[in-house]
């Protein structure tokens, strides 16, 4: 232990040692949470989106608790794809499953370089990134394009490098969701998956890419709230709340060191199945060292009151305190816990980190298939249809695509549908390329893993019927600006193309591959259904 985190293990009280096991969100609570904040009794923050409307605004809001907290804070994001993921005026990263489809070490390596430089220039720390779930169900409706693909060994190699690139620029990484979250077909954040695989297989998927992040040095590891019959068969018990998972598991059998920090407890699957202050407790008993709380301050009361009450002894609070004092002392907060809010603006979304977005995107775009229609000619007569979708930060991917496809085929009619088209918009669609002289007809689509959405992930029945439409009439490309897995939806189109992602450099690599100008050079790093 560092000599900091050793001096202040001995210096703060019960109540402040409690304290640091919880971390919070901000919202529109500042006011609360910044008094607890004060008191001791949070001892690391989350910003979600609407806490960071803008790099400089995240910056100062981290300065402000920074300033007010007794106890210097971590801080952390779901920064999985670049800053820009969820903060507007971060570099935009493509997803995990692209990085996938480049391969590259040293790709991965760039892009957990890039998310801490931005993230330690607006105060966050602690990255919960990277998800190193091995996605192996084509119909996993939360992983998805968040894994780097289906082959344990590739995620393990290219996790790996994301978070030596990641702490080696000073931020935590967090290898997630332990024990796996890639083998279910079912979202955590609505109910409780069962991942029913024997221990010999979960050490050859699912355990091994994070025996390799644990191996090489990872900070963090983040719980997963699914239950593993096979390692605890406690009837509806999660990894989350497992003692059996998270210490003789996870510590004893794995080694790892580092922080164990749940997954939010406000996601169904916990909420729905235990009393709160009841969860809290079990989650720190079984190994847990950070509760992501649902409300901070009754979190705090219910480990404190347990505490009291013998249902948690004080050996495991400093124990779990002692290991998220170190983590602060590694960050340096103990010698530096603000940022140079002048400093925003020249790091964060800068060019040399567009330029490693952009080196992502134009190795990761995938043909899938191609019949001889591609590529498109820049004065081909194309309809092209795009489905409408929103990214976290609020623009228009779709809006952008559409922008890029009337400037690259200037005799292209570009047409949006909504994001599952009603079979009124089937019609209309239709009825347009009727009046049309086209030649040839191109999709693009944005499926993605969203949280409480299931059906977000897929291609619906009326993308599926328009699809069809459009390719009784013309030589069909279809272009998943996302998800791989729905293309395998279209075995009638002429060609398939993947970006996994919807980030600007996503968007102008795949166009750049339809015309021919740029090389499709990205491998499919999943199997898709027959």
């Amino acid at each position: 232990m560092g000599a900091w985190a050793e001096q202040m293990l001995k210096q703060l009280s019960p109540q402040e040692l409690v304290g640091q096991l919880v971390l919070s969100g901000v919202g529109e609570r500042r006011d609360e949470i910044l008094r607890l904040a004060e008191e001791g009794k949070v001892g690391a923050l989350i910003f979600y989106g609407k806490d960071m409307p803008d790099p400089q605004s995240a910056a100062q809001l981290a300065n402000e608790f920074q300033r007010r907290s007794k106890i210097p804070l971590l801080i952390a994001a779901d920064f999985e794809a670049g800053t820009g993921f969820i903060m507007p005026g971060g570099t935009k990263l493509p997803s995990n499953m692209a990085i996938g489809a480049t391969g590259s070490v040293e790709l991965a390596q760039k892009c957990g370089e890039v998310t801490a430089k931005e993230a330690k220039a607006v105060g966050v720390n602690w990255i919960f990134a990277p998800v190193v779930d091995v996605n192996i169900n084509p119909e996993n409706p939360i992983i998805n394009i968040r894994s780097f693909g289906s082959d344990p060994d590739e995620v393990a190699r290219l996790a790996v490098a994301w978070i030596s690139g990641c702490q080696g620029n000073g931020c935590l990484a967090t290898a997630k969701h332990f024990p796996g979250h890639g083998d279910t077909s079912e979202d955590s954040h609505r109910v409780m998956p069962v991942v029913p695989h024997d221990l010999e297989r979960m050490w050859r998927v699912e355990l091994k890419p994070f025996q390799a992040t644990i191996n090489a040095g990872v900070a963090s590891i983040m719980t997963a709230h699914i239950h593993f019959p096979a390692i605890d068969p406690t009837p509806g018990l999660p990894a989350t709340l497992s003692r059996k998972i998270l210490t003789e598991l996870l510590r004893n059998q794995m080694g790892f060191k580092g922080l164990i920090v749940t997954d939010a407890m406000a996601m169904h699957a916990i909420k729905h199945n235990f009393p709160m202050d009841e969860a809290v407790v079990m989650a720190v008993n079984a190994g847990a060292d950070v509760i992501i709380a649902d409300d901070a301050p009754s979190t705090y009361e219910a480990l404190w009151r347990a505490l009291q009450d013998g249902k948690l002894l004080m050996e495991r609070v400093r124990e779990a305190a002692r290991r998220v004092l170190e983590a602060k002392e590694w960050c340096g907060l103990n010698l530096q816990k603000f940022v140079k809010e002048e400093r925003v603006v020249e790091i964060v979304g800068c060019t040399e980190h567009q330029e490693i977005a952009k080196l992502v995107a134009e190795n990761s775009i995938t043909v899938l298939r191609d019949g001889g229609v591609l590529p498109l000619s820049p004065e081909a007569k194309l309809f092209a249809v795009v489905a409408e979708s929103v990214r976290w930060t609020g623009e228009k991917p779709s809006d952008e695509l559409a922008a890029l496809l009337r400037e690259t085929f200037p005799n292209a009619i570009v047409h949006l549908v909504s994001r599952e088209p009603t079979p009124d918009e089937v019609s209309a669609t239709v009825k347009r390329l009727n009046e049309s002289q086209s030649d040839a007809a191109l999709l693009c689509f944005f499926p993605r893993a969203e949280a409480y959405r299931p059906e977000s992930a897929q291609a619906g029945g009326g993308m599926s019927a328009l699809a069809e439409q459009l390719a009784s009439k013309l030589p069909l490309v279809v272009a998943s600006f996302g998800s791989p897995y729905p293309l395998a939806k279209f075995p009638f189109a002429r060609a398939l193309l993947c970006a996994y992602s919807d980030c600007p450099a996503s968007l102008s690599a795949g166009v750049r591959v339809l015309t021919g100008e740029l090389e499709a050079k990205g491998r499919l790093p999943v199997t898709l259904m027959k």
